[in-house]
C-alpha cells in the first residue's frame, strides 16, 4: 500500500521529470519501511541518495537539506489536489529525512464517527456471564490482521521491484532503446580456405556459425530482457557496425572471435588473452602484464583441464556513450559460466551482497572462475571484482 502509493506519486507531474526526488522518496520510506528509520541522517541521504562520499561536508554542501524542502513542496503540490484526498499521505517534517504516513482523510473521518457513535452509544447491561469482545475490540482485531496482510504484500512487493536481477540489469532496462546483443564469429572454427565447411549446406557463410557456449548466453540473457519487455536485437561482430553500437545498449558475447569485446576490452584492467604461449589462453592484470593472472592450457585433453575462467563487464562506454557488457569465457565452458552467474538471481544476490556501497552507478568488472569436470563446468564463483 505504501510502496504503491510512493510510485503513484512519482508518476505525478511533480515528480515524473526528475530523477533526484523520485529517488530521495524511494529511500527514506523504503528504510523506513525496513525499520531502519533512526538511520535516516543527512550524512547517509547524501552518501546513499546524491552520491557524496562518506567524508564529505555537511556545513559546505547543503545538497540534502534543500533537496529536502523542495521534496516537501512537491509533496504539498501532489495533495493539494483533491483527486488524491482517499490516499495514503507521506509527509515529511521540516527538520526530519523520516517520513509519517497518515490514512487517506475519508479514512479518518469514518474512524472518528465509528468511535464517536461507540463512545455514545448506551453501555449494554452487565451479565453474570462472560461478555464477548466489543466491537472495539473486534475492530482493532481486524485492523492488525488488515495491516498483517499488507505488510507482507509490501515485502514481496519489494522483494519482487528490488530482485538482484533488476538491479545489476539497470542500466540496460531502463533505457529508452532495446539492446543489441552482439556475438562472435565463429568462422574460426572452419577449415581455412573452406568458406562453407564438408557437409554444409549451399549458401552458409563462415560467419553464419556460433560455438555453443555463444548460443547458451544469448538464449539465458534474451530469455531474461524479454521477460522484463526488453526484445533485444541480434548481431554478430561481422556485421555489426561502430554505428550500431553507438544507438543502443551493448551486449558483447564471446571472446577472441568477437572483434568489439576485444577493442572494448582494452578499456578494462583485466583483459582476455589468446595464445599468450602457444595453446595457453587467460586473463591478463593490466597491473602486472608480464604474466596471465589465470591461465588454461588447452594442449591438455579437455577433460583433464581442471578450471575454466570469465569476465563479466558492465561499463559505460566513452567511445559510444552506451552502457556495456561484456559476458567471455576464455573457453567455451567459462562462457556459459558467465550467462549462468548474469541470469541467475542466487549468483548476483552473492555477489550484490558483498559489493561495495554505492556499486550500482559504477562501472564493474568481475572475474569468475568454474571447477571442471570431465569437460563439463560447474557454478561459477566470483574470485575477484573490480570497480571504478
Amino acid at each position: 500500500m505504501i510502496l504503491a502509493q510512493v510510485e503513484r506519486i512519482v508518476e505525478s507531474p511533480a515528480f515524473r521529470n526528475s530523477k533526484r526526488y523520485p529517488r530521495f522518496l524511494r529511500f527514506i520510506v523504503e528504510q523506513a519501511l525496513f525499520g531502519h528509520a533512526d538511520r535516516l541522517k543527512e550524512r547517509l541521504v547524501g552518501i546513499e541518495v546524491f552520491d557524496r562520499t562518506p567524508e564529505y561536508d555537511l556545513a559546505t554542501d547543503p545538497i540534502v537539506r534543500v533537496a529536502a524542502g523542495e521534496l516537501r513542496k512537491r509533496l504539498a503540490q501532489y495533495y493539494i489536489d483533491n483527486s488524491h484526498d482517499n490516499e495514503l499521505r507521506i509527509h515529511l517534517q521540516p527538520g526530519s529525512y523520516v517520513p509519517e504516513f497518515q490514512l487517506p482523510r475519508k479514512a479518518v473521518a469514518v474512524d472518528k464517527a465509528l468511535h464517536l457513535a461507540e463512545s455514545d452509544s448506551i453501555p449494554p447491561p452487565e451479565v453474570p456471564h462472560i461478555r464477548t469482545s466489543a466491537p472495539w475490540h473486534r475492530r482493532k482485531i481486524a485492523l492488525v490482521v488488515a495491516t498483517f496482510g499488507i505488510t507482507l504484500s509490501l515485502g514481496i512487493y519489494l522483494v519482487l521491484r528490488t530482485s538482484p536481477i533488476d538491479k545489476f540489469w539497470r542500466p540496460f532496462l531502463e533505457s529508452p532503446n532495446s539492446p543489441l546483443i552482439c556475438l562472435g564469429d565463429g568462422g574460426h572454427l572452419l577449415p581455412d580456405g573452406d568458406a562453407e565447411g564438408p557437409g554444409l549446406r549451399t549458401g552458409l557463410n563462415s560467419y553464419d556459425h556460433l560455438a555453443l557456449g555463444d548460443v547458451e548466453a544469448l538464449n539465458r540473457i534474451s530469455t531474461i530482457l524479454a521477460r522484463r519487455g526488453k526484445a533485444a536485437t541480434i548481431s554478430n561482430s561481422r556485421s555489426t557496425t561502430f554505428a550500431d553500437l553507438c544507438k543502443q545498449p551493448v551486449i558483447l558475447i564471446g571472446g577472441s572471435p568477437n572483434k568489439w569485446t576485444m577493442r572494448y576490452m582494452q578499456l578494462l584492467r583485466y583483459q582476455l588473452i589468446a595464445n599468450f604461449s602457444p595453446g595457453v589462453n587467460g586473463i591478463l592484470d593490466r597491473e602486472n602484464p608480464s604474466r596471465l593472472r589465470w591461465a588454461v592450457d588447452f594442449n591438455a585433453p579437455y577433460d583433464t583441464i581442471p578450471k575454466e575462467y570469465a569476465i563479466v563487464a558492465r561499463f559505460h562506454n566513452p567511445t559510444t556513450g552506451q552502457p556495456t557488457l561484456i559476458a567471455a569465457g576464455v573457453g567455451a565452458n567459462g562462457e556459459v559460466a558467465a550467462a549462468e552467474f548474469l541470469t541467475t538471481p542466487a549468483y548476483l544476490r552473492e555477489f550484490l551482497e558483498s559489493a561495495p556501497r554505492g556499486w550500482e552507478d559504477r562501472n564493474l568488472e568481475i572475474i569468475l572462475e568454474t571447477e571442471m569436470i570431465n569437460g563439463t563446468s560447474g557454478p561459477p564463483h566470483v574470485i575477484t571484482t573490480h570497480m571504478w
